[in-house]
């Protein structure tokens, strides 16, 4: 069994889809075994299935990613091992991880056939629901533990809540979908209403899917600067959005842009660690970029990285 899965995962390493056709139909039927699923995982798994989900669901939208069928195959495989989370600390650390969670809901939002959907939904469920009772994980800090709670601050940074609102508006004719729907919404809407509107910028940063709105407004960062220093001090937030500069989404590289810009207008000293991070020199690389929009956010946002009263500029 264990070479079996081992050249499974060698496969698929490999990002072409021909490596796919040829080991998802083994892999679904192996995924129905427990002791495969946690050599599987255990193998790195669950990064390889979210990439290749991931791959898949953006190559849909432009006609050269996974079949249906393969999309399919992929997710049925993330929800199976998603029955392996309640008993194991090591796969819920995984699929946070490998940003299981991220691939499963940009597939969600793709609005595939049902039957994707369906087992799209019954994974996400099925993470939203679990709990870390017969595995804690071996680190004595209780605040990194990975449990349902941790995946739906997740689910709701990349967006979640708005793509349940309008499927439960839909006519499905499978009940599973209609039940997994109602249960995410429910749980969902219970962790929003908990969460500060900092947990929910810092979910919707450190899941990689920025969206305009009222995150991403002056208001907000005069209210929340203090906050970007982060709990250690290491302003790991800025970074983040440092690196989002370089997303292959450019509505993202242009949030990623402003945020910057309004951290350093209202961080006191936020010109001085903007540039610490090398934010200047990565967003000026953007000022030339084709997209006007994004060479608009990224102007402005190199603007007030170099003036120090940009009030009375603008």
């Amino acid at each position: 069994l264990q070479a079996l899965i081992s050249w499974i995962t060698s496969q698929l390493q490999s990002s072409a889809s021909s490596s796919l056709s040829l080991v998802t139909p083994t892999l679904t039927a192996l995924m129905t075994c427990p002791e495969a699923r946690t050599m599987f995982a255990n193998s790195g798994g669950i990064g390889y299935l979210s990439r290749h989900l991931r791959n898949g669901t953006k190559g849909s939208k432009t006609g050269s990613g996974a079949t249906v069928q393969q999309l399919y195959e992929l997710c049925f495989c993330l929800w199976t091992l998603t029955y392996e989370c309640n008993s194991s600390a090591m796969i819920r650390t995984a699929f946070v991880r490998d940003h299981a969670v991220h691939a499963l809901v940009d597939l969600v939002s793709s609005a595939p056939r049902e039957k994707v959907v369906r087992v799209a939904l019954s994974a996400l469920r099925s993470l939203a629901q679990c709990n870390a009772e017969a595995s804690p994980s071996p680190s004595s800090d209780s605040k990194k533990e990975v449990t349902g709670a941790t995946f739906l601050s997740e689910m709701i940074g990349c967006g979640l809540i708005k793509y349940v609102d309008q499927m439960k508006e839909r006519q499905w004719t499978d009940p599973d979908i209609v039940d997994d729907l109602n249960v995410l919404h429910k749980l969902l809407h219970e962790n929003f209403k908990e969460m500060s509107t900092w947990d929910v910028y810092l979910a919707e940063v450190q899941s990689g899917s920025l969206e305009w709105g009222f995150l991403h407004t002056e208001k907000f960062f005069k209210e929340n600067a203090k906050k970007f220093e982060g709990t250690n001090g290491d302003f790991s937030v800025v970074k983040t959005l440092v690196a989002l500069t370089a997303s292959n989404d450019e509505e993202v590289q242009s949030i990623a842009c402003y945020d910057i810009g309004e951290f350093v207008r209202h961080y006191p000293n936020g010109r001085v660690i903007a540039r610490s991070l090398g934010a200047k020199d990565i967003v000026m690389r953007l000022v030339d970029h084709s997209n006007e929009e994004l060479q608009r956010h990224a102007l402005t946002a190199v603007s007030k990285m170099m003036v120090s009263n940009w009030a009375a500029v603008h």
